[in-house]
């Protein structure tokens, strides 16, 4: 009798990136600088964490109605066990245009988006187009990437927002 080894790989569900919808921050024209740390990143009002995933990241972003200029940045952490570090890599920035149509998340009708324009970085991004109707999604290419920070950008201040995230 030969020996096999069998691998079974199971992706994780669709989840929310946070359990509690997150307050996006005024946003920052200048790209924030990417140093490391040697304490992994942690979550803020305005960034959630998740877990890095083998090839790429699906991100629905939603935000609250009257959201004004929202946006999405993707920032991947690298741990260096060589000096004890974590590294970031800045992956993708993506500007939203939001739909007409309400999820309710949390107790909160937040709307995901219909357009999107990346605006640096590398992500493929789906989406309906002109239609106020569907609900885009980022992939995100991750690989490489220990854990995954998502920030919530917007002009409009203080802004309730969320993500559905799933691996593909």
């Amino acid at each position: 009798m030969s020996a096999h080894v069998i691998t079974v790989t199971q992706r994780r569900q669709s989840q929310f990136a946070s359990a509690t919808n997150v307050t996006s921050a005024v946003s920052v024209t200048a790209e924030t600088a990417m140093t490391s740390t040697s304490e992994p990143p942690t979550a803020s009002s305005n960034t959630v964490i998740v877990p890095g995933v083998l090839n790429y990241l699906k991100v629905i972003p939603m935000f609250l109605t009257g959201t004004t200029s929202p946006a999405i940045r993707a920032t991947g952490w690298s741990f260096c066990k060589n000096n004890n570090r974590w590294f970031p890599s800045h992956l993708c920035k993506v500007a939203l245009t939001l739909n007409s149509n309400g999820n309710s998340i949390n107790g909160d009708t937040l709307l995901s988006a219909h357009t999107m324009s990346l605006t640096s970085g590398d992500a493929k991004l789906v989406y309906e187009g002109t239609t106020n109707q569907g609900n885009g999604f980022i992939l995100i290419d991750t690989v490489g990437a220990d854990l995954i920070e998502l920030s919530f950008e917007t002009a409009t201040g203080t802004v309730k927002c969320n993500a559905i995230i799933s691996e593909v």
